[in-house]
């Protein structure tokens, strides 16, 4: 695991209104790591992650992508978000193409991108389908391929399988652990669920009630490849598990 910095939210505090959401919040995002942050609903979460992207400013303190200001948003950066953010009137195709047409990439160059994207996330075939035509789980893999095509430094995920059932949940989550094993980009990805931050996770960061503020940032000692299953037997998961729930709940108090 690479030891340098990509992403860095540096004493970053975010009001809205008269309501402090984010208050002092400190992450180091590891080049090439996966990184999940888990707590509780309200402690601001998709607002920090909102930050990484560029799409909102702190109020006090910075965000920087390898040590230069995120104001905004940038190629270098992809989100992926729980609504899948799918357009219904455009194919699988034109929805994965979409933001690179939007930098006026070169043709070829969307073609190649777009098949090998699709490709990645085992959709071949269904490039002419809507998403109307899809399951959850499909529409989800569009989501994901449209990132992946983007060819981004750094991955955001805000929730990305919280809409699909527990069986759909957990096949996505080892075609994550399988294609992030290929591509090794740097991802953010946020979850409510403790044993799915444990399951893709090199780090969690564990965060407390509104206002939110970084409880503790946990290492996941297990080993990979890993899979759902592996997972759940390794001898470090309980232990780890209970760890996190036990941060949660002190931190509700």
């Amino acid at each position: 695991m690479a030891d340098s910095i990509a992403l860095r939210c540096q004493n970053v505090c975010k009001w809205f209104g008269s309501a402090a959401v984010l208050l002092d919040v400190n992450v180091d995002v590891r080049a090439g790591e996966f990184l999940c942050i888990v707590g509780p609903s309200g402690c601001g979460k998709t607002t920090l992650l909102r930050m990484m992207d560029g799409l909102l400013a702190p109020d006090y303190g910075t965000v920087t992508l390898d040590d230069v200001p995120v104001t905004s948003p940038k190629p270098s950066i992809s989100m992926v978000f729980q609504d899948f953010g799918l357009f219904p009137w455009k194919t699988v195709y034109n929805n994965v193409a979409f933001p690179l047409t939007l930098r006026h990439t070169p043709r070829a160059e969307v073609d190649s991108r777009v098949r090998s994207a699709i490709q990645l996330v085992g959709l071949a075939g269904s490039e002419s389908k809507y998403p109307k035509q899809l399951s959850g789980g499909m529409r989800q893999r569009v989501g994901l391929a449209r990132a992946l095509a983007a060819k981004p430094e750094v991955m955001l995920m805000d929730e990305p399988f919280a809409s699909v059932d527990a069986q759909v949940r957990e096949m996505l989550q080892e075609e994550l652990l399988r294609i992030w094993s290929d591509v090794k980009q740097t991802v953010v990805f946020i979850t409510h669920s403790i044993d799915e931050a444990i399951t893709l996770a090199d780090r969690i960061v564990v965060m407390g009630q509104r206002p939110g503020r970084v409880v503790s940032t946990v290492d996941v000692e297990i080993e990979r490849p890993r899979t759902v299953s592996s997972v759940r037997r390794h001898p470090s998961y309980a232990p780890l598990r209970d760890s996190i729930w036990s941060m949660l709940t002190s931190a509700a108090l």
